[in-house]
């Protein structure tokens, strides 16, 4: 059996239906290109997990580091300062990328007490020390500086779980890219980031001016998309889908990215294809069970980190189908006033279980999460 090349939980192979965003993502980056100047405001791509955020900048920070941008990553926490990280990651990645070339930054670094390891100088990096707006600012601007003077186009600074860093964290970043925005000399440097939707009061909640941040919903793929996924990859290794293998999985993944990855991969893992093999309904089939099987572990998981209220709300939501719900119809299930509802619904949105379906209306982020909740005995 040739290896699967899907990747549940992981960076896809093919990263499918996200076109536009790496095109928006590719804009943002061209004008540091272009311009030596900032990438301009933070841009922020938000949504339910499981939906390929994380891919999403992945994808994009291989394709920018391709493409001669020195690019680092760091990932939001409310118990551990980013700060200290960030210029970890910087230091890492300017030593990586440049060697002997970086002993040149340690000047421009020296008042924020980061030191880049290279050959001949001493390693490390005390970032520990970084506390002041002022520090990370300066750290950023002299790493995007520093790039541009070494054949790079500009420093792109990639943050997942942005909602999760602490709030001086936040608040430092956003008044760097709006003293970036401004500034007469160049400072070619752009953040790009991913959350849940609790991102969109995150970034305000940090500094006023956030709200000048380009929020951009990552959202459920379409039918096309969710085919070119489990086409593409397995076309690479000799091996083809059937029409109506195709259409039972796309039927049966709703459209989620983490659903497909696994149903290719189960699928795959059934019917164990060699080069010039055909994927059919029946290992749609048998993956479309498996992927189940593992889609209600996440399930579960999601449902022991709600408290009763939520919980609640949760149920009562899946009681009343699938499909969109109007929010009045909840409350009157629930037996509550609709300003009652307001609290756990916003909580709930937060955390990415629910979202808005247009006026007055919610719905599930997860296909087949109301058709878990209704059936499993756990979880009544």
């Amino acid at each position: 059996m040739l290896p699967s090349p899907y990747s549940p939980g992981a960076l896809p192979v093919y990263l499918a239906g996200r076109g536009t965003e790496l095109e928006t993502i590719r804009a943002r980056l061209g004008r540091t290109r272009m311009l030596g100047r900032s990438g301009g405001p933070l841009l922020a791509f938000y949504g339910s997990r499981g939906l390929g955020k994380t891919s999403l900048l992945r994808a994009a920070q291989r394709e920018a580091a391709a493409a001669g941008y020195l690019t680092v990553w760091v990932t939001g926490r409310d118990d551990v300062a980013l700060a200290p990280d960030l210029a970890k990651s910087m230091a890492d990645e300017i030593n990586r990328s440049m060697g002997q070339k970086a002993k040149a930054i340690l000047q421009s670094l020296n008042k924020i007490q980061v030191e880049v390891g290279v050959p001949g100088a001493k390693v490390g990096v005390e970032a520990g020390r970084i506390r002041s707006i002022a520090a990370i600012e300066d750290s950023l601007a002299a790493a995007g500086r520093f790039a541009r003077e070494h054949d790079h186009h500009g420093l792109a600074v990639f943050v997942d779980e942005f909602q999760e860093a602490q709030l001086s964290d936040r608040r430092s970043l956003l008044i760097a890219l709006q003293h970036f925005d401004g500034a007469p000399d160049g400072r070619p440097v752009a953040i790009i980031a991913a959350g849940l939707p609790s991102l969109l009061g995150a970034v305000p909640e940090a500094a006023t001016f956030g709200e000048r941040t380009d929020f951009i919903e990552i959202g459920l793929l379409g039918d096309v998309a969710v085919a070119e996924a489990l086409r593409l990859p397995a076309q690479d290794l000799g091996v083809s889908w059937s029409d109506d293998a195709i259409l039972a999985a796309i039927e049966s993944a709703g459209g989620y990215p983490h659903r497909v990855q696994l149903i290719g991969d189960a699928a795959w893992e059934a019917g164990r294809p060699e080069a010039g093999d055909v994927i059919g309904v029946a290992q749609v089939r048998l993956g479309a069970e498996r992927a189940e099987q593992r889609m209600a572990g996440v399930f579960r998981s999601r449902m022991a980190k709600i408290n009763p209220e939520q919980r609640r709300v949760v149920m009562t939501r899946a009681e009343l189908g699938d499909g969109p719900v109007a929010r009045a119809a909840l409350a009157g299930r629930l037996r509550i006033t609709s300003e009652a509802l307001s609290r756990p619904r916003k909580e709930l949105i937060d955390r990415g279980l629910i979202e808005p379906a247009g006026r007055g209306l919610l719905r599930f982020t997860i296909p087949g999460f109301a058709g878990f909740l209704r059936g499993d005995p756990d979880e009544d």
